[in-house]
């Protein structure tokens, strides 16, 4: 009995040596692995690398697209050839690639308005009677060049001039200025309580309001005339819907503090998918 014992070990040792299989471990129990819990604060988040295409999620809109991965909702529009920014779940949307400069639908009537006003004007043309040829026109006399005038120094802010009548959205301090450094940090951030107003800072229309940007909370996007976006991230409730239009001033939104770690307001002014410094934009506090 005790030689097929150390027969049977024997064997066993030998198969499993090839492979270094461990040994010393065998027969004891299994310790339980504490898991090891990890926070990560929500505005930390930047916005993943957009690959070549993306998958139209329930409550997604084409501005949120656009938000999410710093586009045009323009071009975006234009380069997957929508006729509006109406889109649907499950659509796949074409983030990367050439971008036309007209829809295909309006480029295939042009040929069509050209051949009409061929047909139309072809007749009108006499084949018996040559065109005469015009007479050259008189070469005009060279104007004397204009002074120059004296360049202005101190020029006017640009984007200011494309859209004016903005205003505050919140009663508040700003507790962070706008900077480059982040994604998260090219806004203003005001401070206040849990249920402050917040105001639309321009007329426009609703764009999207919801909750499934990461790191701005519940949020409302506001589209304005000259392709200006305004966005309003980490409310407590949201007063308006995607489709309304709304004037400056009104309330769309109370302050609040989802999606970070404090009450305050996330503001933030897109030009053509662009950020700017709102402080550029908003008039002097009273």
């Amino acid at each position: 009995m005790r030689y097929g014992l150390v027969i049977l070990l024997g064997f066993l040792v030998a198969c499993g040596a090839p492979y270094k299989a461990p040994t010393h471990n065998l027969g004891k129990p299994l310790k339980e692995v504490t898991a090891e819990i990890i926070t990560v604060d929500a505005e930390s988040l930047e916005a993943p690398d957009p690959g070549a295409r993306y998958v139209v999620r329930a409550g997604d809109t084409l501005f949120s697209i656009a938000w999410r991965f710093d586009q045009d909702p323009d071009v975006l529009q234009r380069r997957n050839r929508l006729s509006t920014d109406l889109i649907r779940p499950g659509q796949i949307l074409e983030l990367k690639g050439s971008i036309p400069l007209i829809s295909e639908s309006v480029a295939a009537v042009i040929p069509k308005k050209i051949k009409a006003i061929i047909e139309i004007v072809e007749p009108i043309r006499s084949p018996l009677r040559a065109e005469p040829k015009p007479k050259p026109k008189p070469k005009p006399k060279p104007k004397p060049k204009p002074k120059p005038k004296p360049e202005n120094k101190y020029k006017s802010n640009q984007i200011s001039l494309a859209f004016t009548g903005w205003e505050w959205p919140v009663n508040g301090p700003i507790i962070e200025v706008y900077s480059t450094k982040s994604k998260s940090s090219r806004s203003i951030k005001f401070g206040g309580q849990i249920g402050l107003p917040v105001k639309a800072a321009a007329s426009g229309r609703v764009v999207y309001a919801g909750d499934g940007l990461v790191g701005f909370g519940n949020l409302v996007i506001i589209s304005h005339e000259n392709k200006f976006l305004s966005a309003y991230g980490h409310n407590q409730s949201l007063l308006v819907k995607v489709g309304d239009s709304v004037k400056m001033g009104e309330e769309i939104a109370t302050m609040g503090q989802t999606g970070t770690n404090r009450v305050k307001l996330h503001f933030e002014i897109r030009k053509e998918g662009s950020p700017v410094n709102p402080l550029g934009l908003l008039p002097k506090k009273r």
